[in-house]
């Protein structure tokens, strides 16, 4: 019997998902994450879902895990001590960065602190031109002495990033050379290797960005991976990234920061997955935790990949699913400011101390304290009945931090909490949708997250979405994105020509090279041949423009006739995204790329036969639940004794032990053959 294990560690909660290959089962079970050492969550949830299943990690095939920890060690400067080896006269483009202001009209916005400090930006002797003839060679006796100098600096992570080294790399990989000779152990980031393209600050920003989190990645990987040895487990341990793909460990450990959000990935591989299954192929992802809610929208099955954002205001250039975050999740916690207004986050208790209900010594009041004073959770069941919360903790904190302040009584102050932290996410879903274009009441919405459910029929009603789905273990989605995702690495470099000057045997030469490092690398990663598929990109722009707009090659040789294709596509994605185009303008490659995916079998899940609409199987009780101002009378249903083909009808709330989904008056619910809630709003959406 085989089965396939994914582990996603969040802010909160550590979630583990099993699938059964033979019975085609799902199972899964959430733990406290361990913020102080995230590998004893990690091990503590391996131990109670393998238990519950009856089962030996032996019995594992497959593991695959979603981390946050290039993320936080990026946020929390809590990183390794690194230099950086910068072309002479570049010193100072970390400081000076773009030219855009943070925050337009704040006077008193400040830009993030740099993560090399002054005196660790080493100036190298060294000259290589744009077309990349080198004008001046490396001093190599001046790259002894930093070397020295280096050492007696105890530095741990070392970032390399020469001018115009995209085009001509040769002294960037001699510096590493000589640094290796003198610092064995030291972690070199090359930029060259990590994203060989134009833009200098942008280049360099996320070189370092991977040289800080790299030792500290390195040791994470390193030692999960010989605790689940320990454990019994035989299979390699695999690691999400941010482009929705995965890669093995010593990859993880090497290009750590393509491990950036790669949780949240997951979660928009597995919604968009389940939306198609459910007839549904323009998707708007929601995933609402403990301390944060990502946003995805898939247009036709398909979500953007961004190559530039930022993480706690540096810059980051590598291929990462297009996900908007905001400060909103159950641990967010509810304030009011000078003002006197009521605002919630992005500040949040986490884990520890958690809300004020978890009995930990939060004092704060969050959006978990609020939803159970309005009685949506059932504080006798939260996680299944495994966690005991304290209502009367939660009551004290909202009522002495917000209503005694405002004047309302503890529900009003409740339910504006809910209210608020609902507007700020609102405003995120519009970002990613009508600011680009997208008219949300085409979409259908899959919310997931342990807070997910309580929020997204009211926020899918203020957007007129018609549509939601609510997955089968929506608390855990992310986990289950994990299994269902393929290998994936993306290969980049700059090629800027005008298309009317393009030497397409020397383009087709390049693109030939990049292949077959991209069938190399899946090589590395076991990854066979009939399972490696390679797909073409290229960045184009009207020449004299600043910015580009990836479009996708045909395979096989690149002809007139396909250039003449790929000029054609840029003209009409030029359109889509600014409303225009112009054909006779003349046009440029600026980068081109080549994406290898390693096709993985997916999970096939478990159909069910469509039974009778009554749910009154599932029904456990009514409860008083506050909503829009006032107490009302809602079915409480047993999501587990739901079967497919059960309808029923709002106000009424869902229990399961991952989440608890929320139902408005008006609002219908089915229960698909997958038995996910297909819940309706009645707004006026586009059904799809």
């Amino acid at each position: 019997m085989a089965y396939k294990l994914g582990i996603d560690t969040g802010g909160t909660f550590t979630d583990l998902v099993l699938f059964d290959e033979g019975k085609k089962n799902v199972s899964m079970t959430k733990v406290l994450s361990t913020p102080s050492n995230l590998t004893q969550g990690i091990l503590t949830g391996v131990r109670k879902i393998t238990e519950l299943c009856g089962i030996t990690p032996e019995d594992i095939s497959f593991l695959i895990h979603g981390t946050t920890v290039a993320t936080n060690a990026i946020l929390e400067h809590k990183g390794a001590k690194t230099a950086l080896l910068i072309t002479e006269g570049f010193k100072d483009v970390l400081s000076i960065v773009r030219q855009d202001r943070p925050l337009m009209y704040d006077f008193f916005a400040q830009r993030p602190e740099a993560l090399v400090p002054r005196h660790l930006r080493f100036e190298v002797k060294e000259r290589v031109l744009y077309d990349g003839t080198v004008l001046h060679p490396l001093d190599e006796s001046q790259a002894r002495e930093i070397a020295l100098q280096l050492r007696k600096e105890n530095v741990e992570a070392v970032a390399i990033c020469l001018l115009h080294s995209y085009v001509n790399a040769t002294h960037e990989k001699k510096l590493k050379e000589i640094l290796m000779e003198f610092i064995p152990d030291l972690k070199i980031s090359i930029s060259c290797e990590i994203v060989p393209e134009i833009r200098e600050y942008e280049r360099m920003s996320t070189t370092i960005l991977n040289s800080y989190v790299h030792p500290v990645m390195e040791k994470y990987i390193m030692l999960l991976a010989e605790e689940l040895k320990k454990l019994g487990f035989r299979e390699e341990l695999h690691v999400m990234q941010s482009n929705g793909g995965i890669m093995t460990k010593k990859m993880a450990a090497e290009k750590c920061i393509n491990t950036a959000l790669s949780g949240p990935a997951a979660g928009v591989v597995g919604g968009v997955y389940l939306a198609k299954l459910a007839g549904s192929d323009h998707v708007i992802t929601v995933d609402m935790g403990g301390t944060s809610f990502d946003i995805c929208l898939a247009y036709q099955e398909k979500f953007a990949l961004s190559n530039q954002s930022e993480i706690g205001g540096h810059a980051i250039k590598v291929p990462m699913i297009d996900i908007h975050t905001i400060g909103a999740g159950g641990g967010s916690i509810g304030w009011i400011d000078p003002g006197g207004g009521l605002r919630v986050g992005p500040q949040s208790a986490g884990a520890k101390p958690g809300p004020a209900c978890y009995g930990f010594g939060g004092e704060e009041p969050t959006v978990t304290d609020a939803n159970l004073v309005l009685g949506r959770i059932n504080p006798e069941y939260y996680l299944g009945g495994k966690m005991k919360v304290d209502i009367e903790k939660s009551i004290k904190a909202i009522k002495e931090k917000i209503a005694d302040p405002l004047g309302l009584t503890v529900e009003e102050a409740a339910e504006g909490i809910t209210r608020v932290v609902n507007v700020g996410m609102v405003k995120g879903i519009r970002y990613i949708s009508i600011e680009k274009g997208y008219d949300p009441r085409e979409f259908t919405m899959v919310s997931f997250g342990g807070a997910g459910s309580l929020h997204a029929l009211e926020m899918a009603e203020d957007l007129q979405i018609l549509k939601v789905i609510v997955p089968l273990i929506p608390g855990a989605t992310s986990a289950w994105g994990l299994l269902m995702s393929d290998f994936r690495h993306d290969f980049t470099r700059t090629y800027f020509r005008r298309v009317g000057e393009l030497d397409l045997a020397h383009l087709n030469m390049v693109y030939y090279q990049m292949e077959t490092e991209a069938l190399s690398k899946m090589k590395e990663e076991k990854v066979a041949g009939k399972d490696t598929f390679l797909v073409r990109t290229a960045k184009v722009r009207y020449f004299g423009q600043g910015y580009e707009i990836e479009v996708v090659l045909p395979g096989g040789e690149i002809t007139p006739a396909a250039l003449a294709q790929v000029q054609q596509s840029f003209h009409q994605a030029h359109e889509d995204c600014y409303g225009y185009q112009l054909p006779e303008a003349e046009t440029a490659l600026v980068n081109i790329g080549v994406s290898a995916i390693g096709k993985l079998p997916r999970p096939e899940l478990a159909t069910y036969p469509i039974q009778y609409p009554d749910a009154s199987q599932a029904v456990k009780r009514r409860r008083r639940v506050f909503m829009h101002g006032d107490y009302k009378k809602a079915i409480i249903y047993d999501r587990y004794q739901l079967e497919p083909g059960n309808v029923f009808f709002g106000p009424a709330i869902v229990e399961q032990s991952d989440t608890t989904t929320l139902i408005w008056e008006g609002q219908k619910c089915e229960v698909d053959r997958y038995k996910n809630l297909i819940i309706y709003t009645g707004t006026g959406g586009v059904a799809q």
